[in-house]
């Protein structure tokens, strides 16, 4: 399943196999939240070439997509799209939607949240110790382990994550425990339900949790560390300053011949912060979702083409100019994790080719 196939100190190369072929890392997931990369069409996606893509089970299933996934034989003869196909559990949902929402928080940096406080703002899940409930759209909706890697079956994804909860950075130690007592109930019972509907195909990722706390973090390393997963995952939300040391709390559990994803987060700079630390996997929305906003990446750093020598072409046809970008950056990300493998392949480390990014290294966006 994954092969460790050279390691310069903690950073390492391999080859995670899946029902649709291998996925060489480290490596990376693009986002399509709804089986396929938003605004491509099957044909520009291909010439993207992503080896590795993520969709959302969360929306998914809200959209009422799944059935209709399940019915089309699985989410690869429904999407036209043949490499292998993550989906995550939901459990992003449970923050972005609830707490992330009412703190004003993202996933690794708050927004002002000291204004956002004082205006009263709805949290949208409850979440409780079975599940959680998402006040979603008018609807009601559950989902609880059980209940997400039924969707995930359904979908039929080649890697699939326990369901989990991902807490805001601005809760303090005593929710943080609370929650990863839930998390870890909930990663036995997403493993009780993954041996019930027999899908030996699918991987499944356990995650590990616990905020910005060393002792959470090591104690959640080693318990979903100690359980039968194919892979893990790190889930969570830190700080910049703070994920060099989260990671390393995190790994303190796993067992080094398994992959390890993190979740969420795909900054340049962050991504060899993150290979250093023994890190294999990554998704996150940030190459297609700039390209939407006319931001494409070059070595020279970002260009935004809406205001470039190109703008009027950008104006004459938006349309094209946002599917070309999206293009443009999946491949950038592409050629910067081959020109990773290959630096750690050669045993060298990865410091010459940090110089060839360094533009991207001092990034305070």
């Amino acid at each position: 399943m994954f092969k460790i196939q050279s390691q310069y100190k903690k950073a390492r190369t391999g080859i995670l196999r899946t029902p649709h072929g291998k996925i060489k890392t480290p490596n990376m997931a693009f986002v399509a939240t709804h089986g396929n990369i938003r605004l491509l069409s099957a044909k520009e996606q291909r010439l993207a070439g992503p080896e590795l893509i993520i969709a959302n089970t969360f929306h998914l299933w809200v959209g009422n997509k799944v059935s209709e996934i399940k019915k089309d034989g699985g989410i690869h003869k429904w999407s036209k799209w043949k490499g292998p196909i993550m989906t995550d559990s939901g459990g992003f949902q449970v923050f972005s939607l609830g707490w992330g929402k009412k703190h004003g928080v993202s996933k690794i940096r708050s927004t002002k949240h000291e204004i956002r406080n004082n205006i009263k703002i709805q949290n949208q899940v409850k979440i409780t110790n079975d599940g959680a409930i998402f006040n979603y759209d008018e609807k009601k909706y559950e989902l609880t382990p059980e209940k997400s890697i039924q969707l995930q079956h359904d979908i039929d994804a080649d890697i699939i994550f326990a369901f989990d909860e991902c807490t805001s950075p601005l809760h303090n130690y005593a929710y943080n425990l609370e929650s990863l007592k839930r998390t870890h109930k909930w990663a036995i019972e997403s493993l009780n339900v993954k041996c019930k509907v027999q899908n030996a195909k699918q991987l499944l990722f356990g995650i590990v949790q616990g905020g910005v706390y060393e002792k959470l973090r090591r104690q959640s390393s080693k318990f979903i560390g100690s359980l039968p997963f194919d892979g893990f995952g790190i889930g969570g939300s830190f700080g910049e300053k703070q994920m060099s040391k989260v990671i390393e709390w995190a790994l303190s559990g796993l067992l080094k011949e398994k992959p390890r994803h993190l979740l969420g987060i795909g900054k340049i700079k962050d991504i060899f912060l993150a290979v250093e630390k023994g890190i294999d996997l990554f998704d996150c929305a940030i190459p297609t979702r700039e390209a939407r906003h006319g931001m494409i990446y070059t070595k020279q750093g970002r260009i935004n083409i809406k205001k470039s020598r190109f703008a009027k072409v950008f104006q004459k046809d938006k349309s094209k100019a946002v599917r070309l970008a999206t293009i443009h950056n999946i491949k950038f990300y592409k050629e910067l994790f081959y020109k990773i493998r290959k630096a750690i392949n050669k045993g060298g480390g990865l410091n010459n080719l940090k110089k060839e990014y360094k533009i991207y290294l001092n990034d305070k966006s």
